[in-house]
Parts: structure tokens; sequence; C-alpha cells
């Protein structure tokens, strides 16, 4: 026989520790005692299970229909046997319900049945607690605490429920420990996701948008609004912000006052930069803003197919396009449009119509000031680039903050022209070095989102 003062102690202690509902550990055990009979004694039988709550004793009970002939001794019982043993006012048809006597056998089979019945309430009970939980958090950030570190995740403490990040949704390149603080992005939230009920991300792109909010009021009031984001993770991003009221500056606003407030966001992101970008209802603007500091020649924009060309000039290309292409993808994400991007000298051989609707004239490209801001600003971030390279095997966390002191604060907001405001974050990174067989010309994917795909 089952110790009724044991199974409350084990009761209270699942209670206790899985925070799970007494009543479903018990609507368990009724079930577990089922599945034992039907297993031991009779498929077909009707069962009840009494639970003394208690006491803690456990009683079972077959239900028998009352018959005037009987010809299923498991099932059925007589009149006349019945009314000896239930009483007289019992009649044909009705059920009545026989103490089930059980053995040692029996009951190891029962407690067998029942642990494994209450393992899968706990499960489902965690499941839906953990679901009821994060469900008011989805699309929101998230902070706790590594509690452990596995070969595939990292395993977050949010107040007692423990979310898994995998690797593969961790920025690239950072490093926690555990007892380390660390907030995330809710991608998604599940009931019933076998893998993971909470998706969490630090590479999602609405990530970087949540963070933008934490740091700039703005944003948070509904002043200023994130319109997209697109992200190579750790390395770089865009940030397509505008402003509900005219007075208000929202490149400046997301920078801050020398930068303080971007410099937080990317210091979160593990030293990612991230240039802010001057929405536009207009696509061919949205898309010139998004270009800066590259100078656009001519835009031609097919808006039924979702794509444009874009020239550039000579001197801007590899600019445009980036190392191994970065620069380039991040435009085509941020404003979703394939996006092509070739040089002036290449269009005019590929016979390439050039439209000179840009926001550059012919006349301020063959400007000599022109072609020495350009290679200023190459200089500038060159050797930006040695100083960040000869800092390379210092700690992580002084090497963040002298990356930061190395900027010049003039860069920033005192010059409010959209070019100068932009430009701010191109000395963090050299120039890619072209080689002499490199493609002018650059084609996204269709599929501009592809690598935050689940």
């Amino acid at each position: 026989m089952i110790d009724g003062a044991k199974l409350l102690e084990a009761i209270h202690e699942i209670v206790d520790e899985k925070k799970i509902d007494r009543e479903i550990i018990f609507e368990g055990i009724v079930e577990g005692f089922k599945k034992a009979y039907e297993k031991f004694f009779d498929l077909e039988a009707i069962i009840k299970v009494d639970i003394d709550e208690q006491t803690g004793q456990i009683n079972v009970f077959k239900q028998l229909s009352v018959v005037q002939q009987v010809e299923d001794d498991w099932l059925e019982i007589g009149l006349n046997q019945a009314k000896e043993r239930f009483g007289e006012e019992v009649t044909i048809g009705d059920n009545v319900f026989e103490p089930v006597k059980y053995g040692e056998d029996f009951s190891k089979l029962a407690v067998m049945q029942v642990g494994q019945i209450i393992k899968q309430k706990i499960r489902e009970g965690e499941k839906n607690k953990l679901y009821e939980e994060f469900l008011s958090k989805n699309h929101e950030i998230v902070g706790g605490t590594v509690k452990d570190i596995t070969d595939t995740t990292y395993l977050i403490d949010v107040d007692g429920s423990i979310i898994a990040i995998w690797n593969k949704k961790m920025i690239p390149g950072e490093d926690f420990d555990e007892g380390d603080r660390i907030c995330f992005y809710v991608e998604e939230v599940s009931r019933e996701n076998k893998h993971s009920q909470v998706l969490a991300s630090r590479v999602h792109p609405q990530f970087l948008a949540k963070l933008m909010e934490t740091q700039v009021p703005e944003i948070a009031e509904g002043i200023i609004e994130v319109k997209s984001v697109s992200r190579e993770p750790g390395k770089r991003s865009k940030i397509a912000v505008h402003s509900n009221e005219e007075n208000i500056d929202p490149i400046g606003a997301c920078v801050g006052a020398g930068g303080n407030r971007i410099k937080e966001v990317s210091k979160e992101l593990n030293g990612e930069k991230i240039d802010i970008v001057l929405w536009n209802e207009d696509k061919k603007t949205f898309i010139i803003n998004a270009l800066a500091p590259v100078k656009v020649i001519s835009i031609d924009l097919d808006e039924e197919a979702n794509e444009c060309f874009a020239i550039v000039p000579n001197e801007q290309l590899s600019l445009a396009i980036g190392k191994k292409g970065m620069a380039a993808r991040l435009v085509a994400n941020l404003v979703n449009t394939k996006i092509n991007i070739v040089s002036l000298d290449n269009a005019e051989e590929q016979g390439i119509d050039n439209l000179w609707n840009g926001n550059i004239t012919q006349e301020e490209l063959k400007n000599p000031d022109f072609i020495n801001n350009v290679n200023k600003r190459k200089t500038n971030a060159n050797n930006n680039a040695n100083k960040f390279q000869s800092n390379f095997e210092r700690p992580k966390q002084n090497v963040q903050q002298e990356v930061y002191d190395e900027i010049d604060e003039s860069i920033y907001v005192q010059d409010s022209s959209l070019e100068d405001i932009q430009t701010y974050a191109e000395t963090f990174e050299s120039i890619a070095k072209e080689d002499d067989d490199q493609e002018e010309t650059i084609e996204v994917d269709d599929d501009y989102d592809s690598y935050y795909e689940k």
C-alpha cells in the first residue's frame, strides 16, 4: 500500500520546488492510478479514484452496471447482489462503485504510472507558466543572469525561469561568464515549441531598435520613430529614424550630446558601429540618405520590381560597397530594396542611363574639394583603424574605451548637416581596399534579411 503521509510530503515538495498548482499533482495521481488499473486489470473498466487531501489515503473504485443477467463479471453486477452490497434502493440500470483491493504489484505499477504522469504534468505546468510569464514580454528586451554555458547555448536565469539563447543568436565575438548580467530581445513566445518556448536573440534587428528606445527618451515617448533597422551583428548597423515634430532633429537626438547615447547602445552590442539614417517616405530620397556619406550621382528605381540602380563617384565605389559587400547589404536591408551599385566609369561602359538626379551635380563631382574630402576621410579612417589594431591585444573593455576616445567629437552634432552627422561612424573602420580585378557592381539577393531567418 501507498503511504499517505509520504505522498503528501512528496506533493508538497513538488509544489514548493516547481511552483506547480497542487491540484495539477492530484490530477496526475488520479490519472496514473486509472492507467495502472487499465494495464493491470481491465482496459475497458471505468475507474474512480478518490484522494483524501488531508491524510493522503488513496481509494480506487470500479464502476459496475446493475443488470438482471450478468454477462461480464468485470463490468456488471446482478441486481440481487447489488442490493445486498449497496442497498435496497439500487435498481436495474444504475451504476455502483466497487472498492478495488490491490496488492504490492499493482501499487508498484501505479507508482510508476503516477511518476510518469506527474513528470509530464510538471513539464506542461512549467511550459504554461513560462508562456504566461513571457507573453507580455514578447518583442521586448528582457534582462537576466547567465546561469550556465553549454556548447550550444547560454542559459539565462530570468526571475527563476531559465531561458536559452542559442550561440547563433549571440553577437559574434562577445563573451559572457556565469553570473554576468545579460539582456536579450524576445523574438517569439510559443506555448508548444518543443525546443524553446521563448526565442531569445541578441542579433535580431529589433534588439537594436529597443536598445535605442532605452537610451533615447524621444523614441520612448513616440516623438521619434524607428522606421527600419539593418544589422551585421557585432560589426555595423544602420537605423532609419523619423521625427513627428519638426523642431526635433531625429539624428541629433539619437546620437546624443558628444555621442553619449549612441555610445551606450554600441557598447551593449559589443562595439557594433551604428549609422543613424534619416527616413523619407520617398524611396529614392531614403536610399540616397542610406548610402551617405557616399554621394549618389544617379538613382533609377523600379518600384514594381523593387530594384534600383545607383551610380556613385568612382572614388566612393569601395565605400558604397564596403568590405565583402557589407555596406551595400546594410543599405538593401534597411530600405528593403534590391540594390545595384555601379561607378560612374563603369556605368558609362555598360551603357547605363545617367539621370543626374542624385545629391551631387556634375560640377560638384569635378570640384577638387570633393576629391580632397574623400581622400581626407579615407586617411582618417585608416589612421583610426591602425590605432585600433595596435591595441587589439589589450583587454576588451580598454580597447572599447580607447576606440571611443579616438573619435573626433567635432563630427557629432555640432554641425547639423545630414552628411556630417551620418559620417561620424566612418572613422571606426578602414575603407575596404579593392583588388584590381574587383567587380564594380554589387547585387544584393532578393532575400534581404536571410541572416535573421529562423
